[in-house]
């Protein structure tokens, strides 16, 4: 190695001494710079194509979060997509971490992009959950953000390999039949489950192929579960009885005191269907009409009054009383309150 001490080493010319003086110099700022910022340069040399070629990455990675937050911004709770089984109400929900040359080239990882997906499906003659629901959901979100962002399709700009570090996945699909709710991972086979939806996917192969995508999110018969054909005329039936009760016990007295029940802004949400769960067969994978229904109200009044702790005309232990005795009544009848 070449020790210089303030003179030109004399088997050397000025040029060469010049040379490894600017190197010694590169490596000590490079050091230095390791200590004081958290991008990490370009191995070995810190040249400047190589940090040019960094600070494109870099741009790259930023231009496409703030994709993600406009996208974000456009559809603030969800993006509605209408199919003929019903809307698809798309989410979406981000984690990412700021660039750096050791997560984009070592560690391959920049932050996690996930879907979240509500399905409100047509209840006439039966809800009907559709095969091609993860396929629809990430073509669509694709498309939005290549309208935000039309150089995305561009790969100088955002390379394949980039786009990698950023992961792909659905964290659930929430089914809402009419009054009902339905969790898909309770109905689905767990390894399917997991590989077409908790699994991370690299960006970039998603988004740079179509057929790729399709296959990815691809669904088969069997993978979905399917309604019994009495399930939407039997949940008509039962939203009907929990009305029906429901203003019969709307107004009474109750120890020399009149109490109301409140009127629930939607009976779409006024009235909820609990899906039985345990009433599922993993081999042919129909969801029967096996439910209970339960009233979603606000606070009853008494005596004109809201029956919360804090405005109750009642003490504490008639109002616990009361409530108790409220809810026996409904029982009597099916109804949960």
């Amino acid at each position: 190695m070449l020790i210089l001490f303030g003179k030109s080493h004399p088997n050397k010319d000025d040029s060469t001494v010049n040379i490894v003086w600017q190197y010694l110099y590169t490596m000590r700022l490079s050091k230095l710079k390791r200590l004081t910022e958290d991008d990490e340069p370009l191995e070995p040399s810190g040249s400047n194509e190589g940090m040019l070629e960094i600070d494109k990455l870099r741009y790259a990675s930023e231009k496409f979060e703030q994709t993600l937050k406009k996208y974000s911004r456009e559809h603030l709770f969800w993006k509605k997509i209408q199919v003929p089984e019903g809307d698809i109400h798309l989410i979406l929900m981000k984690e990412l971490i700021p660039f750096t040359f050791v997560r984009y080239n070592e560690e391959k990882y920049l932050g996690d992009i996930t879907l979240k997906i509500d399905f409100i499906p047509n209840m006439d003659p039966k809800p009907v959950i559709p095969l091609n629901i993860l396929q629809i959901s990430v073509e669509n979100f694709i498309d939005d953000l290549v309208k935000i962002n039309p150089d995305l399709l561009n790969k100088s700009i955002y390379p394949e390999r980039l786009m990698n570090t950023y992961h792909l996945k659905f964290l659930n699909v929430t089914v809402f039949p009419a009054n009902g709710i339905i969790h898909l991972r309770d109905f689905m086979d767990t390894p399917t489950y997991n590989l077409k939806l908790l699994s991370p996917n690299p960006f970039g192969d998603i988004m740079s192929s179509r057929s790729h995508l399709k296959n990815v999110y691809s669904l088969i018969p069997g993978d979905l579960p399917t309604f019994a054909d009495n399930y939407t005329s039997s949940m008509e039936k039962l939203v009907h009885k929990a009305k029906h009760v429901y203003h019969a016990l709307k107004k009474g007295t109750w120890k020399g005191h009149t109490y109301e029940l409140d009127t629930p802004i939607s009976w779409k949400s006024g009235v909820v269907i609990h899906q039985d769960r345990n009433d599922y067969n993993r081999t042919d994978k129909i969801i029967h009409s096996n439910f209970s229904a339960s009233l979603n109200l606000g606070w009853e009044y008494v005596d004109g009054v809201k029956n919360s702790k804090e405005e109750s005309v009642l003490p504490p232990e008639e109002r616990e009383e009361f409530r108790n005795w409220l809810k026996k009544r409904f029982e009597h009848f099916g109804i949960g309150y």
